[in-house]
């Protein structure tokens, strides 16, 4: 790979659109579902995962890019997960960790392009996100994930030790301070 990785806010970005589009592509080869019954079942799904963030929390959406403008990862976070009302409706299971949102406020979801996972990427979004956590005063970032996910030792050795799980899913917690 040997391009140095670029992180900016969607905001920041004059090319939001392409942003956004670059964004759809990741998450959808990041998905592990495939099968969409309608070109609106695939957009719904899209938003459910999605949308809030890109809507309602850009400044929180970190977008990876190379020199050359190739947008190779995002992270769509939440700095107030309890406050958050909207995706309590739309994601589900978002409720089911409430009770270790005092303590872990903020959340993530972070997606790497396919050819660059495991160079750093992620890890990169990850330490930014939660830098911009920790600056604002928060105590800890939190994500939800399969039990059997393979994402959990990527999130253990970025720093996310507290975990607690209920059913399939793991949650998985990183002090900020």
């Amino acid at each position: 790979m040997g391009q140095t990785i670029q992180l900016s806010r969607l905001t920041a970005l004059p090319d939001r659109a392409g942003a956004l589009a670059a964004l759809e592509d990741i998450f959808f080869a990041s998905t592990m579902r495939t099968v969409f019954t309608s070109p609106e079942d695939r957009a719904a799904f899209l938003a459910t995962w999605t949308g809030w963030y890109t809507a309602h929390a850009p400044a929180d959406v970190w977008i990876a890019g190379t020199e050359d403008g190739t947008v190779v990862g995002y992270l769509t976070g939440c700095k107030d997960s309890a406050g958050a009302e909207p995706l309590a409706r739309t994601i589900p299971k978002y409720t089911d960790f409430a009770d270790r949102f005092a303590a872990y406020p903020a959340h993530l979801h972070v997606n790497v392009r396919p050819g660059w996972r495991d160079h750093g990427v992620g890890r990169q979004l990850v330490d930014r996100f939660a830098e911009d956590c920790m600056a604002d005063g928060l105590p800890g970032v939190h994500l939800v994930t399969g039990v059997f996910a393979r994402n959990v030792e990527f999130y253990r050795r970025a720093g996310f030790t507290d975990a607690l799980q209920r059913g399939p899913l793991l949650f998985l917690g990183r002090r900020l301070c």
